[in-house]
């Protein structure tokens, strides 16, 4: 698999804080890039707004007396993906449907109508929704 290239699809915005705290969906994305010879990542729906770029973010939950800061930084994630060279798209009519435009997405996240989006799947040896 070390010459297999691969599309990562994410399109839920969440998916719980404390139940991923150790493995989110974008770590798993950087754990594959190690993998395979080439990952790149599309977010649609909700997900589009974990590449909005919101400056610092640390995301802490309290629970009574119980302070639980090991959640994830999705747009960290982002800016790491990025920084190693992954390629990150969202789908530009999902952005503006939830009020965004490209000028709010963190530098280097490529805003791309969806109809762009599904003519690259044909670039990849497998395109996964995860």
């Amino acid at each position: 698999m070390a010459d297999y290239r691969v599309l990562g699809i994410i399109d839920r915005g969440y998916r719980g804080a404390v139940e991923v705290q150790f493995f989110d969906a974008l770590y798993g994305i950087l754990d594959f890039r190690q993998q395979l010879s080439g990952v790149a990542l599309a977010l649609r729906g909700a997900a589009v707004t974990v590449a909005i770029d919101e400056g610092d973010y640390k995301p802490v939950v309290e629970f009574g007396p119980i302070r639980i800061d090991t959640l994830p930084d999705y747009r960290g994630s982002v800016r790491q993906l990025i920084a190693e060279g992954v390629p990150v798209m969202v789908d530009e009519p999902d952005l503006r449907a939830l009020g965004f435009t490209a000028a709010d997405l963190i530098e280097g996240v490529q805003c791309l109508d969806t109809n762009e989006l599904a003519t690259r799947w044909d670039e990849y040896d497998g395109v996964w929704f995860v």
